[in-house]
């Protein structure tokens, strides 16, 4: 099978407490997947060690069959509300030029 995201083993913690622990995934390439739960569940969590955004304690990750370093330039994060600084001044086209700033870096 194909897998778009595979997870083996996973486990996250913060300050040596479990929030996630030998979690296994795979979401096959071409499919629609959710991850749903009541919150503090661990869905960002889970998004944010498979992006390496949080470290991982245990686990392997791989996009299409490869690490995230071979495939980071394919792969767009946008965090949730809470994360984001609404008083910031950006323009829509300067958003839009994030989805491009892993291919050319910083677009002056």
């Amino acid at each position: 099978m194909n897998t778009a995201l595979s997870v083996r083993d996973l486990t996250v913690t913060y300050s040596d407490t479990p929030v996630l622990w030998d979690v296994d995934a795979d979401i096959p390439v071409g499919s629609m997947a959710a991850i749903v739960g009541p919150n503090g569940a661990g869905k960002s969590t889970f998004i944010k060690a498979a992006l390496e955004l949080t470290p991982r304690l245990t686990g392997d990750v791989t996009f299409f069959g490869e690490s995230l370093r071979a495939v980071r330039q394919r792969i767009a994060y946008v965090p949730q509300r809470a994360a984001i600084d609404w008083d910031f001044p950006i323009t829509v086209e300067e958003v839009v030029l994030m989805g491009v700033y892993g291919q050319r870096g910083w677009v002056r």
